[in-house]
């Protein structure tokens, strides 16, 4: 029983930390707080259901079209929105997002309707066992499409000159500008990216349960993930959407399935008392 749940916990961590990294890369890049992560993956799911679903695209087609879908949403909303707001206080960013998301719900509930639609694509669905342990097939697949987008993107964060002209953005704006970065073209490449990896993260999650916008809510704990790994560290997003992932899982199996929020958040808001930088993220110093 204890392998199957850290599996379980495991596959999905693995969407969590996905979908943290998206969130992740956007504070880091452009220190805005995106609470629309969650209707990103919403949007991931149903670009995924027109695709497939709608145009009947075949399946590399499909990928392309929510690939480029995703980060085409993730440009616009930094050019018409996030960009206008740039100096302004941090709240007024905040409010923002909020109602980016509420009216991204409302989009997608007038195109779509409220009732869930069901996605089904050409991955593997199928079970195998290994000793006692039921592997999902799908869930696999998920974890390892995770891992290998995560991968990817670090090293194009390493090892690339747009990924060095990104992360000299992120580390100071005004050091970026004097050098000739151009950095409204790095903090939009910077939420193509993050609308990307949510929209992989919608894909699975829009098949593994059903394309709704009740998955903003599964999405959203990529929230909690990325602050306990650490807001300013991407490889602390990954570890915090494992450790979202597990504890999810162990307390919904071994005390009860309304406990998974309560032992979350409650880890939360111990971090947030006792490390608030989270438990991969630098702490920032200044005189006073």
């Amino acid at each position: 029983m204890l392998a199957q749940v850290l599996f379980s916990g495991l596959a999905l961590g693995s969407i969590y930390g996905l979908v943290a990294l998206g969130f992740a890369v956007v504070f880091k890049a452009t220190d805005v707080f995106n609470f629309a992560q969650g209707m990103f993956v919403v949007c991931g799911a149903f670009f995924a259901v027109t695709a497939i679903n709608l145009l009947n695209l075949p399946f590399p087609i499909a990928i392309l079209f929510i690939i480029l879908a995703a980060a085409t949403l993730g440009v616009v909303i930094h050019i018409l929105l996030i960009q206008p707001l740039a100096g302004r206080p941090m709240l007024s960013v905040i409010m923002l997002t909020i109602a980016l998301s509420i009216a991204l719900r409302a989009v997608v509930e007038i195109l779509f309707g409220s009732q869930g639609r069901n996605l089904t694509t050409p991955l593997p669905t199928g079970i195998f066992l290994v000793g006692d342990v039921r592997i999902s097939q799908l869930h696999l697949t998920a974890a390892l499409v995770s891992w290998a987008c995560m991968a990817a993107f670090g090293a194009f964060f390493r090892y690339t000159s747009i990924g060095l002209l990104m992360r000299a953005t992120a580390d100071g704006h005004e050091a970026a500008v004097v050098s000739g970065v151009n950095v409204n073209v790095m903090n939009r490449l910077a939420w193509a990216i993050g609308s990307i990896l949510a929209a992989v993260g919608g894909v699975f999650l829009g098949q593994l349960q059903l394309a709704s916008t009740d998955i903003e809510s599964i999405g959203l704990l990529a929230l909690p993930a990325v602050v306990i790994g650490g807001m300013q560290s991407i490889p602390g997003a990954i570890i915090g959407g494992l450790l979202v992932g597990l504890i999810e899982q162990l307390s919904a199996t071994y005390i009860s399935p309304k406990s998974s929020d309560i032992m979350i958040y409650g880890l939360l808001l111990v971090i947030l008392m006792v490390r608030p930088w989270g438990l991969f993220g630098q702490r920032e110093l200044g005189r006073v």
